[in-house]
């Protein structure tokens, strides 16, 4: 049977509207997922690496003497509001919704004004859900205890959302004032990561001269931003230490900092550049088929294919790895090409919803370029930083989903590509529990409660009870003191936590290089009352040792031996016996 033209307009714009319905429920059930998953998580996992050393520096801010991030001027404030691991982690994914949020919010905002949305609570709703969804995709590598990278990631966000109010505000001094606020936010980013501060601050200048049509508000905003950053940043560094100390801390940090890694930074632009090529490259192998498909429909606009592209995508996320996340592929991150090709695929099927006038490109195409300027000057590879600051991209695509679409431009593509991008990252998120960063058990399996020191009750596993319980045993046979000067050799800063111990003027002990910068400034009283952990590996053997160490352990006290199960890494304890 024929339908009328009128009849089968009628079913197409029914079915259009039934999916976006669809696609906007399922991203807001997906952040109710996410939330709810990283609740349940705040209290799971102790990890001696990445998330000890953070938490490190915001407990002993004071005693940190090398650094070239300031990080710990900000999380010590969170730490002393919080006091315990599940109080602080639950203060980084506030700090992340937060931001996130504002940041969905003001886009939105934007783009009421520039005239590809409807002012709706629903719509607006659906871009703060996908937001935050991207910006929880920062759990799926470390927990969520305040880092450099998520501070830096909560700055650009808040920064880039204070910026995009600023512009529409009609009122000078609200306008101004919301920029010094985006500087004070652009200034958190630049104490964590200098090059991020640096980059974001030259995006949003670049959004301010597009958006703004008086060189006046150009260059007020600019002057009311510079204000911001040097504003906020005096108050964190005189609240902390003085300049001086800061000074010759940084300094001795990128010292430090150099005696490790070499690469310039010329070198590291053109690596950017080159991972980011084998990264389009891998992304346009695996998934060439829908991609060839988008374009396709781009240029034709025939539903029928976008149809076809939409049924490749699905077939091709489920039979592939792109669903999973953690660190059970290849020792890293899974599937962040998907949510690239997803990303493309959506800016392929709505060209011309972005592409309506000068503002649209510059807002779409600020949010696409924001995470990788909080990126900028990661010495890990480009992507893998990227997406612990994918809250721009997920309110990119959800902006897409509820935006308005010129007639005759179906809405089904970028609705069903909405969601599946929601969705693929929400799956990540949630099944990055079943190989969690540098631990060996799932979440789920980490159920036993332990009280470690200053952090509280934490749930773990079975083995990582007994690894706190021999760590425990050790403090007693050396009556080790809270407080007690630390050295451990190597990258294992959560054993200082599980002491009690202070790391010697820094937690940054990955090597010889580090550890014999260190001993060569340490005070004399700290290296004669000092607990040495040694990383034994699961051979058992002394790793080397700078040579301020020669003779060790003569001199030293033998404590005990834990095994911390990620690895099998056998840890023995000393106390040097000038204590005694």
């Amino acid at each position: 049977m024929k339908f009328p033209e009128k009849y089968r307009g009628d079913i197409s714009s029914n079915l259009s509207r039934g999916l976006e319905s669809i696609a906007k429920a399922g991203i807001f059930l997906c952040a109710i997922v996410v939330i709810a998953y990283c609740v349940w998580a705040l209290e799971r996992g102790f990890e001696i690496t990445d998330e000890a050393y953070y938490l490190l520096l915001a407990m002993h801010a004071d005693s940190v003497q090398f650094y070239i991030s300031a990080q710990q001027w900000i999380s010590t404030w969170l730490w002393q509001i919080t006091g315990s691991l599940h109080l602080f982690r639950a203060a980084g994914m506030a700090v992340l919704l937060a931001s996130s949020g504002l940041l969905a919010v003001a886009a939105f905002s934007a783009c009421i004004h520039i005239g590809v949305v409807t002012d709706r609570f629903q719509s607006k709703a659906v871009v703060v859900a996908g937001s935050i969804v991207g910006a929880m995709l920062y759990a799926s590598t470390i927990n969520l205890s305040p880092s450099y990278n998520l501070l830096a990631s909560a700055g650009a966000y808040a920064a880039a959302g204070l910026v995009l109010l600023g512009v529409h505000r009609s009122s000078i001094i609200q306008k101004h004032l919301l920029f010094a606020m985006a500087g004070c936010a652009i200034g958190l980013e630049a104490l964590c990561k200098a090059s991020a501060g640096a980059s974001t601050l030259m995006l949003l200048i670049i959004w301010l001269c597009i958006f703004e049509r008086s060189y006046f508000h150009k260059i007020g905003g600019t002057v009311s931003m510079a204000v911001g950053v040097v504003a906020f940043t005096g108050i964190a560094l005189l609240s902390n230490t003085t300049v001086s100390d800061a000074t010759q801390a940084v300094e001795q940090g990128m010292l430090l900092f150099r005696a490790v890694q070499v690469e310039s930074i010329d070198v590291r632009l053109i690596r950017y550049a080159i991972q980011f090529g084998e990264y389009v490259a891998e992304t346009l192998i695996a998934f060439y088929i829908p991609l060839f498909a988008f374009s396709a429909y781009a240029m034709t606009r025939r539903t029928v294919i976008a149809i076809a592209g939409l049924a490749v995508l699905s077939f091709t996320l489920l039979s592939g790895q792109h669903l999973l996340g953690g660190w059970s592929v290849k020792g890293t991150i899974a599937a962040p090409i998907a949510i690239f090709a997803m990303l493309i695929m959506a800016l392929l099927v709505s060209i011309p919803v972005w592409r309506k006038n000068r503002r649209s490109i510059a807002l779409f195409g600020g949010l696409f370029f924001l995470p990788y300027s909080v990126a900028m000057g990661t010495g890990n590879t480009l992507f893998t930083q990227v997406i612990v600051s994918l809250a721009p991209w997920a309110t990119l695509v959800t902006l897409l989903v509820v935006a308005h679409h010129p007639k005759g431009l179906s809405k089904i593509p970028a609705s069903v590509i909405g969601f599946c991008f929601i969705a693929t990252v929400s799956s990540q998120i949630v099944t990055s529990s079943l190989q969690p960063y540098n631990m060996t058990t799932p979440l789920t399996k980490q159920d036993q409660l332990f009280s470690i020191g200053n952090l509280g009750v934490v749930k773990v596993d079975a083995e990582t009870h007994k690894f706190l319980a021999d760590m425990k045993a050790a403090t007693k046979e050396c009556n080790i003191l809270p407080g007690a000067p630390f050295l451990g050799l190597y990258n294992i800063p959560g054993v200082a936590l599980a002491l009690q111990s202070v790391p010697v003027m820094t937690p940054w002990l990955n090597n010889v290089a580090q550890a014999a910068f260190v001993l060569e400034r340490a005070h004399h009283d700290e290296l004669h009352s000092v607990v040495v952990a040694v990383n034994m590996g699961a051979a058992e053997k002394l790793p080397p040792l700078p040579h301020q160490l020669g003779g060790f352990p003569f001199g030293y006290h033998y404590c005990g031996t834990a095994t911390y199960p990620f690895g099998g890494q056998k840890i023995k304890i000393w106390q040097s016996l000038g204590k005694r």
